[in-house]
């Protein structure tokens, strides 16, 4: 299989404008972050699997519903259906039914730092499945980002409790079911058929996390106002609008390059969830912050450099 996809995406990806790049990198980092506060919040009124399944049918049937009112199909080229379970069950039903059991045993800190550890997972997989590979600098700030993050889980996971342990082996399930999902729409060539495949894999994975919602024999939900209101937040500007991004990017950057920001994904969620959850961050968390900082200035650095050398590399050429 790793043949197969690695030849499947030798060619040339069409690069992303720096501006928008940055900007949708932003914003899923900024969502993303946020999402585990909303998410303790939410379980207050609804059990984990349950949650997870209606948000992810909610952005789902959204961006199916804003393809079919912009005249677009609503189904995507068929050649991608069989992928649709696939893809699903890695993506949304293991990724967002991780996530949403994970801040229980957790807390919403530790659930945002090691359920979006997945730049190591990216790294590894797209390396023997794409045959992804990064350029010293980029090795560094993946290295500089992943000693950040084991800085800032350490305090908390030396003095954990088993039940901390197992939020911790939940989150981390997260993270490597994402990572396989994002390689895999890496590999796939998913073009005017991106918003369709989005939509109905959310709403498939969604679909099976509210299967195994009635076999687990969850309580009934306690509908009420706040609840709908975190629903819609998670279910469209998180879910919809987030996975439609990253998997936009995907379809033009190289994977293992594009994780490396999401290191910032759990420093943001540190703070949110210091303000909003009253979490107390360690000290080691700012001083692993500031390292995953740093990592992120070393990939952005490389690609300055590298602009730096086209800009120069053409300027010759003119005067040639």
């Amino acid at each position: 299989m790793g043949q197969n996809l690695s030849s499947a995406h030798s060619s040339v990806s069409v690069k992303v404008h720096p501006a928008l790049r940055i900007g949708l990198l932003a914003y899923i980092v900024v969502t993303a972050s946020a999402c585990y506060v909303l998410i303790l919040k939410g379980l207050e009124s609804s059990p984990p699997l349950a949650f997870a399944g209606y948000r992810t049918i909610l952005g789902g049937l959204s961006l199916i519903l804003f393809s079919a009112l912009s005249g677009q199909r609503v189904l995507p080229e068929r050649r991608l259906w069989a992928w649709l379970p696939l893809v699903a069950l890695t993506a949304t039903t293991l990724t967002f039914g991780s996530m949403f059991l994970s801040p229980s045993f957790a807390g919403a800190g530790l659930a945002s730092i090691l359920g979006n550890a997945q730049p190591l997972f990216i790294v590894i997989i797209g390396f023997f499945a794409l045959g992804e590979r990064l350029s010293r600098w980029q090795t560094l700030a993946l290295l500089v980002g992943l000693i950040g993050v084991v800085i800032i889980i350490s305090p908390t996971l030396a003095g954990g409790s088993s039940g901390l342990l197992v939020g911790a082996m939940i989150a981390l399930t997260t993270s490597l079911a994402a990572a396989i999902g994002t390689v895999i729409v890496r590999y796939l060539k998913l073009a005017d058929s991106l918003l369709q495949f989005t939509g109905c894999q959310l709403f498939t994975g969604g679909v099976l996390l509210i299967l195994l919602s009635i076999v687990w024999n969850e309580p009934a939900i306690a509908w009420n106002l706040s609840f709908v209101g975190i629903l819609v937040i998670l279910g469209i500007f998180n879910s919809a609008i987030v996975t439609w991004a990253w998997f936009y990017l995907l379809q033009r950057e190289n994977a293992g390059q594009l994780s490396i920001y999401l290191f910032l994904t759990p420093v943001l969620g540190v703070i949110w969830a210091m303000v909003f959850v009253n979490e107390r961050p360690h000290p080691a968390s700012w001083a692993g912050g500031a390292i995953v900082l740093i990592a992120v200035f070393l990939k952005e650095f490389e690609g300055f450099r590298h602009r730096l050398r086209l800009n120069q590399f053409r300027h010759a050429g003119h005067r040639d």
